[in-house]
């Protein structure tokens, strides 16, 4: 029995499978004791017949979705680790850059939304820049952080052997500050999904979050509901993608 219980602990797919059948008996449950009309929380018979029907529109616009996430967290993984290196390295920059960082982050996205309507216009590149602007906190503060917490006796021990920084930075700090960035990235996917969603409410024309809002505004409950299934469903692919890398990567620097 131990063997067995820690082979479906290894078993990502098992619990998020586990989970999704504890919802929908759940959500079933809840219609019939409470005898909920469909137009309020359609059953779960009545989603998977909406999700069959629209599946090309889900499809279409899940795609649409699934690249402007793929391209904010690119983005927000690049300039989050550029801004990163400089704040753990100079004070000055930390102390001016962190303020800047939670100010930006205090402002809310919708509010920023129709700025970057009138800065950028409709399209793909809004939606990626309001998710960036979501997504690259986590990945700036958890690297930074990472970055200044290793053992200062191993520096120290580092630069009497005669390394230069550039090889304290490439064999020291990063592998030291792996785990925290392979964190924040995998807070900065879930926060990227989020930030394009919101974009798509705001400019329209695409994307899952159009649809929704689309559905919502016809009043078709059940597509509204394979919406946010089919949400609920590329998140977790994206960030059992960043799990799956972050796996890989601390076993291969322990």
């Amino acid at each position: 029995m131990p063997r067995i219980a820690r082979r479906l602990g290894e078993l990502t797919a098992f619990w998020y499978a586990l989970a999704v059948v504890l919802v929908v008996v759940v959500w079933q449950g809840i219609v019939l004791l409470g005898r909920t009309p469909d137009y309020l929380l359609p059953t779960p018979a009545q989603v998977a017949e909406a999700v069959s029907t629209y599946r090309e529109p889900l499809l279409r616009e899940s795609w649409v979705t699934l690249r402007g996430v793929l391209l904010a967290f690119g983005v927000s993984a690049v300039l989050g680790v550029a801004i990163a290196v400089p704040m753990a390295f100079s004070r000055a920059v930390e102390r001016l850059g962190y303020p800047l960082l939670v100010m930006s982050q205090a402002v809310p996205k919708v509010a920023l939304g129709p700025l970057f309507i009138v800065w950028f216009g409709f399209g793909l590149m809004t939606n990626v820049l309001i998710a960036v602007s979501v997504a690259i906190f986590p990945i700036i503060v958890n690297t930074a952080l990472g970055l200044t917490s290793i053992d200062p006796d191993l520096v120290k021990l580092g630069r009497s052997m005669g390394a230069s920084r550039w090889r304290l930075f490439r064999l020291l700090r990063l592998p030291g500050a792996l785990p925290s960035l392979l964190a924040g990235l995998k807070v900065a996917i879930t926060f990227a999904v989020i930030g394009v969603v919101v974009g798509e409410f705001i400019v329209g024309g695409s994307g899952l979050g159009y649809l929704t809002i689309s559905a919502s505004g016809n009043q078709n409950v059940p597509l509204l509901f394979a919406c946010i299934i089919s949400l609920a469903v590329l998140g977790v692919l994206v960030f059992a993608a960043v799990d799956l890398l972050e796996r890989i990567a601390l076993r291969r620097h322990p």
